[in-house]
């Protein structure tokens, strides 16, 4: 071989080496490589990003930016991606980096794969990451109002006044702090006390609250055996219903025939709306009647009356029930009666006796028969409506109707250890076996 043809070949290998690093360089596609996805992405900003920026999918570079365009004040960008990439309908661009300092580039995000596939020409709108101008931005204005407090904080405590007005208030805080101490210590015992009560009161919750479920499921069940003993009233009664309904049409077309005579002015009522005269002697009549009224409200202002809300719940330890009464007391302003009305639910109701006859028979063919009286008594729920009057500043006298029978009570108030307590007597219902008051 010539020394020319070898200097020939040698510069066509440098030529084929320069090309591969140019095509590298460049990313210019060759092959099937060159059969490219192109996708067109519009973004508000896309600082940072040049033309042959990587395009990648879950960190893979699966392309590069062919292109960047100011469309409409927008950032248009033209993404060529490998053949292989598939975009589904709901996909999204924006723009990321890699790391804090690194490069930017643009990320795409390929959408559901169920979804079906984006149509050619689609173009995607992309989102754009806050730049370091504006964080700077935001940081300025923190600044600016942390100097704003500073300087508030400067004015208001700086100074030989400033300091006299922190020493006043550490002086509150321990003169605070001492005060709650020894309120704290004068109150344990009434802290304890508290504290005790509570816990007999949630030991007592515990033991009735189970009976007033039961109670209630009873009461539930009632009610469904009534709605289902009562089915058929309710279909007649919705029948009744229909009949009202269009008699009431019937009575509305009246009512809209007659309002019609009257707008025309025909008859008595026709001619008192629509006659001037006898509008104005009826205005003179209700003028009349309202100042009748008025005296009589002005007279009845004079008597005032105030009502007393009260309720009670009573635990029956003797029998293991509980009794609970909600109620108003009426005072009459001057005077020492009053009328009182509750509601009463209370554990001794309807007294039932059941006898049956029972027959034993022993093991030698011996028989024994006996009576067997049960008595049982139903829950209810009663009223009390009773007159009372005061005797004494803190004795009162009651009579009337105590939980559906006629009784007579009388109220003693005093005081336990500086706390008042009422001491409540009552006698009603004499016939009963049991002989309860």
């Amino acid at each position: 071989m010539t020394p020319a043809a070898k200097i020939g070949l040698f510069v066509l290998l440098g030529l084929i080496v320069l090309g591969i690093f140019v095509l590298k360089i460049e990313d210019i596609p060759i092959g099937e490589r060159g059969d490219r996805l192109t996708v067109r992405a519009e973004f508000p900003s896309v600082s940072g990003i040049d033309r042959k920026a990587d395009v990648r999918i879950a960190g893979v570079r699966v392309g590069k930016v062919q292109d960047v365009q100011l469309v409409k004040g927008q950032a248009m960008l033209t993404l060529a991606l490998d053949p292989s990439v598939e975009l589904h309908q709901g996909a999204s661009v924006r723009v990321s980096s890699l790391g804090m300092l690194g490069d930017k580039f643009v990320e795409v995000v390929p959408g559901d794969p169920n979804a079906p596939l984006l149509s050619p020409g689609t173009v995607l709108h992309g989102t754009s990451p806050p730049t370091f101008d504006d964080v700077l931005k935001v940081a300025t204005d923190i600044g600016a109002d942390v100097k704003q407090v500073t300087m508030a904080l400067r004015e208001s405590i700086g100074g030989q006044v400033g300091a006299e007005k922190l020493t006043e208030i550490v002086d509150n805080i321990d003169e605070l702090t001492s005060t709650l101490k020894v309120l704290i210590q004068q109150n344990q015992g009434n802290v304890n006390a508290t504290m005790e009560n509570f816990k007999d009161f949630s030991t007592t919750l515990k033991v009735e609250l189970p009976r007033i479920a039961e109670k209630m499921n009873r009461l539930a069940d009632s009610l469904q055996g009534v709605v289902n003993e009562d089915r058929g009233d309710l279909h007649a009664s919705l029948a009744n219903i229909r009949d009202l309904s269009a008699r009431l049409k019937v009575s509305a077309n009246n009512l809209n025939a007659i309002t019609t005579k009257i707008a025309n002015g025909e008859g008595s009522i026709g001619k008192l709306v629509n006659d001037e005269t006898t509008v104005d002697n009826l205005n003179d009549t209700l003028t009349s009647i309202k100042n009748g009224v008025h005296t009589i409200d002005e007279r009845l202002k004079m008597k005032k009356f105030r009502l007393d809300l009260g309720f009670s719940g009573e635990s029956l330890g003797r029998v293991g029930e509980s009794r609970g009464v909600f109620g108003v007391d009426v005072w009459e302003t001057g005077t020492k009666r009053f009328f009182r009305i509750e509601g009463v639910h209370a554990p001794f109701g309807r007294r039932r006796v059941t006898t049956e006859d029972v027959t034993y028979t022993y093991p030698d063919g011996y028989e024994s028969s006996f009576t067997r009286e049960t008595i049982k008594t139903d829950d209810r729920f009663t009223f009390n409506l009773q007159i009372g009057y005061r005797l004494f500043p803190r004795t009162t006298v009651r009579a009337g109707v105590f939980e559906g029978q006629g009784g007579v009570g009388i109220d003693q108030g005093f005081d336990v250890a500086q706390h008042p307590v009422k001491l409540i007597l009552e006698a009603y219902d004499w016939d009963r076996p049991e002989k309860n008051a």
